[in-house]
């Protein structure tokens, strides 16, 4: 005789499975957190290293902070990953050589093997960021909602696109253009620091001054779509148009030191300062962006409570 297929439990009252889920997206909400985190110091490490490479020794004391923080934020990033099994022994092990690779015996590096020995491992950090918030675009609720046509207050398809085009905005689009910024902040600062381009491709130069106004007008429309579709729940969003402003006067600040003569220590300090203040707040808008995701993660489990 045969035997009765044993029926499966909906998710919907899976408790360990619907639990370990709800973990490993909270986990990996915060991994993209610390990771975003490393990407901002790494680029501020980027930038004064170019300049102390320039003779400008301003930020020297702040540098060997940020080293050590680096480090300590690098391995627990490690640790955390490992803990969670978020990152894999491969980019582990790429994070580890990467940043072996530019804290050892810098000093001696020139200018172009510097700033690609940086540059490169930001964009591995990056490509981890926009890894994992694809697998968390999806609600927690939208499998259970289709399968099972469980009914809740709390979940709706919108939800389900809001979700998907907040994370790739937070996660994907605002970072890359971030990383645009601080390319053009460190070569920006060393070559008004030595006022000379000698050592820097200025066409390079112009390439990414061109494409940066072009990307932070997507940007800009971007978050004008956010806004109308998620109304007060991501306020930070506001802040874009006038950061605009902002970085629109860092570029043609960049313009004027590196190509019509107006350079030196104290420009070159100024620019730092400009595109840094920029960058602040592109990294607060995705900080928000996450949280608010977190709190809509929050919200599905006692929504999911109450199915």
């Amino acid at each position: 005789m045969a035997k009765k297929a044993t029926p499966s439990v909906p998710l919907s009252q899976n408790y360990e499975v619907f639990t370990l889920r709800f973990l490993e997206r909270e986990d990996s909400l915060i991994l993209v957190g610390q990771l975003n985190q490393l990407v901002k110091a790494v680029q501020r490490h980027r930038g004064i290293s170019m300049g102390i490479l320039g003779g400008n020794n301003e930020f020297q004391s702040e540098f060997v902070k940020l080293q050590a923080q680096l480090e300590r934020r690098l391995a627990t990033l490690e640790a955390f990953a490992k803990a969670g099994n978020l990152l894999s022994n491969r980019d582990k092990q790429n994070l580890s050589l990467a940043w072996a690779t530019i804290s050892s015996d810098w000093e001696g590096d020139n200018l172009n093997d510097n700033f690609e020995l940086h540059s490169h491992f930001i964009e591995q950090l990056l490509v981890m960021t926009a890894d994992l918030a694809k697998k968390i675009e999806v609600p927690l609720l939208a499998p259970i909602v289709k399968a099972e046509g469980s009914e809740t207050e709390a979940f709706s398809e919108n939800r389900v696109d809001k979700q998907i085009d907040i994370l790739l905005f937070a996660c994907k689009e605002l970072p890359e253009m971030i990383e645009e910024v601080a390319r053009i902040r460190g070569t920006a600062a060393y070559g008004a620091a030595v006022g000379s381009l000698d050592g820097l491709d200025e066409r390079k130069i112009r390439y990414w001054i061109t494409s940066l106004r072009e990307r932070c007008e997507l940007i800009r429309d971007k978050s004008e779509i956010l806004v109308r579709r998620l109304g007060d729940e991501l306020p930070q969003l506001a802040t874009v148009k006038q950061n605009e402003v902002h970085l629109l006067k860092f570029l043609n600040t960049v313009e004027a030191a590196l190509f019509m003569g107006k350079s030196g220590r104290d420009e070159a300090h100024r620019l730092f300062v400009l595109a840094t203040e920029v960058i602040e707040t592109y990294w607060d808008i995705a900080t928000d962006s996450l949280d608010l995701i977190q709190s809509w993660h929050r919200q599905d489990l006692e929504a999911w409570m109450k199915l």
